[in-house]
């Protein structure tokens, strides 16, 4: 043991500055049951690397796993600091560690005081009403603090998809329909796509036939001038009635219709370019997937193009003398 200390401090003569080597000293000094020295090894790693969140919280992490909870607290209020400074995860780990040891009454104060900071954004929000509602078993407060946060973060599609998933937990389905349309009349055309995709994912889903129907083509005419008109003219056919009745990785259809698809997509979209048709039939112009793949649709049953192989030989280089270099049977240097 005493040799396996002296290795890790021969080792920080040269690595000081390497998080990863403190952490792993301090940790086989926990595992080894010498926790004030694992406390020390934290103490002298946050000396070399002042400014590491990661070693911060191993540290505190520590601290509180041997019940040393005030420690432990000073750990996360450093993390702190200045408000300015503060970072929206100190925030989230701080109110994890109230909740853990001082419960949920010191958990709803720091996020009451923490909301008014600058650093506060929507991760902070969803990540108290999650805990409200999965820890606490309260989904009124967390609906609440979904609506108060709505008013500051309404711009922002993640936050009201992670809104959605709440409400779909809840089986809310008139509050998640009411929520992409405010969503949906406040936010830009180019920032409204996934909130679209979630949308007309939801109804085909859970909602009716007519409703279904009525969402996608306000899809189409709300996104018309982020998608070009001969991919929107092509799904307002068989693409669609694919995306509506697949589930997962199930489809109703062959992996030679989709090949099919692909390739109308990608001519739809290059209709107006100087592209080779010919080439498109027999696949060459495929080589991007990104681009070739419809909407909705699984790339991988795109074929690949692979070189020609027939002219290949094996290189032994007993048979051949000097500087001569023989590519193929016929082709030598």
């Amino acid at each position: 043991m005493l040799f396996a200390a002296f290795s890790c401090t021969q080792c920080l003569m040269y690595l000081y500055h390497y998080p990863d080597i403190w952490y792993d000293y301090a940790t086989w000094q926990a595992k080894s049951g010498s926790m004030d020295a694992a406390v020390k090894v934290f103490q002298r790693a946050l000396k070399a690397l002042p400014e590491s969140e990661m070693l911060k919280y191993a540290y505190a992490e520590l601290e509180e796993s041997r019940g040393a909870l005030q420690s432990a607290k000073k750990l996360y209020e450093s993390l702190l600091g200045d408000a300015a400074e503060t970072t929206a995860l100190a925030h989230i780990q701080f109110i994890r560690f109230l909740r853990r040891n001082e419960g949920v009454e010191a958990a709803r104060k720091y996020f009451l005081d923490a909301r008014k900071s600058p650093s506060c954004t929507y991760h902070v929000y969803v990540a108290y009403a999650l805990m409200a509602f999965c820890l606490d078993k309260d989904p009124k407060v967390a609906h609440n603090v979904f609506e108060a946060g709505l008013k500051q973060f309404m711009h922002e599609p993640v936050y009201i998809l992670e809104y959605a998933d709440f409400l779909s937990c809840l089986n809310d389905d008139r509050n998640i329909r009411a929520l992409f349309e405010r969503a949906l009349s406040s936010l830009p055309q180019e920032e409204s796509i996934e909130i679209w995709k979630r949308f007309t994912q939801f109804e085909k889903t859970y909602g009716d036939l007519a409703s279904m129907l009525k969402v996608e083509q306000r899809r189409k005419e709300a996104l018309s001038g982020t998608i070009e008109e001969g991919a929107s003219a092509l799904e307002t056919s068989l693409l669609d009635l694919i995306s509506r009745y697949s589930f997962k990785d199930l489809w109703p259809c062959s992996s030679k219709d989709l090949d099919h698809l692909s390739r109308q997509e990608w001519l739809s979209k290059n209709i107006g370019k100087k592209v080779d048709k010919s080439a498109l039939s027999n696949g060459s112009a495929m080589t991007d997937k990104s681009t070739s793949a419809p909407s909705g649709v699984p790339t991988a049953s795109l074929k690949v193009l692979r070189p020609d192989t027939s002219q290949m030989v094996i290189y032994d280089p007993r048979q051949h003398h000097g500087t001569s270099f023989c590519f193929s049977k016929n082709i030598c240097l």
